[in-house]
């Protein structure tokens, strides 16, 4: 399933990873998003798919730099999530640093200011995490979140 080009490039396991908050778009948009994509022949990475019990969050992260497209779904309890927090500081950190994988944003029931920052939603939930996960952590978190919301990305609101 990996593939490599002639170029030397690093090989790339899949097409397209999703970030997605489970509870939030699992059953419903992120579930037709991944179909359409694997009906097309894209070789999509979902946690539900690839992840398993036992697995490490490094595999995850491992996923993400095997992937050509990111695509971070941010719905209402995204940043609720650690494990989704530390997908896309991964792929700030990754995209920053070689220019991959390409970051596709979908805002989900939510809008970039959200994201960025400039509202409340993501700022509460990013609050619990200092004293969980440490400041160096949250800063990380928000620095990605801020960055990710300047990327031009597709707007789905009230659509189930």
């Amino acid at each position: 399933m990996a593939s490599t080009s002639g170029s030397g490039e690093s090989a790339t396991q899949y097409d397209v990873f999703l970030s997605f908050r489970g509870p939030d778009t699992r059953n419903n948009f992120t579930d037709v998003l991944y179909g359409t994509m694997v009906r097309q022949g894209i070789v999509a990475y979902r946690d539900s798919e690839e992840l398993h019990a036992g697995d490490r969050i490094d595999d995850l992260l491992r996923a993400v730099g095997n992937s050509k497209i990111c695509i971070p779904v941010f719905s209402r309890g995204y940043a609720s999530s650690p494990w989704c927090l530390r997908e896309l500081a991964r792929m700030m950190e990754l995209y920053e640093s070689t220019g991959k994988p390409e970051i596709l944003p979908i805002f989900f029931d939510v809008s970039a200011s959200d994201v960025k920052l400039k509202t409340e939603l993501y700022v509460k939930d990013l609050d619990k995490y200092e004293q969980r996960a440490g400041g160096d952590s949250k800063e990380q978190w928000e620095a990605a979140l801020r960055k990710v919301g300047q990327i031009v990305g597709w707007e789905v609101q009230g659509k189930p």
